[in-house]
């Protein structure tokens, strides 16, 4: 929580087995939840993200079916934060570019 407001961050994954767990680790406390959307990854993404939905309440696994590209993610875990009255959204790529 920052400033009395719940954060949440969208994770856009596809084919990021290399990364995507360093940029969950890596997340900030203040971050409340963390979408990582699988978008239809063909490596170990998914499983990567499962587990660390496993173990920690703070990682929102949402696994799409087909590949919709890096747009579709996004608004696939924004629905998802939305739903879960999340007051501040931010986008945080999967693949650890971003600090």
């Amino acid at each position: 929580m920052f400033k009395n407001k719940k954060i949440g961050v969208v994770v856009p994954a596809h084919n990021e087995e290399r990364f995507i767990a360093g940029v969950i680790d890596t997340m900030p406390d203040f971050v409340d939840k963390i979408f990582v959307v699988n978008d239809a990854s063909t490596d170990k993404t998914a499983g990567i993200i499962d587990q660390k939905a496993k173990n920690n309440p703070r990682v929102v696994a949402i696994h799409r079916e087909l590949n919709g590209g890096v747009g579709a993610a996004i608004l696939s875990g924004h629905q998802e934060a939305l739903s879960q009255n999340m007051d501040i959204i931010a986008v945080m790529a999967g693949d650890g570019q971003m600090d």
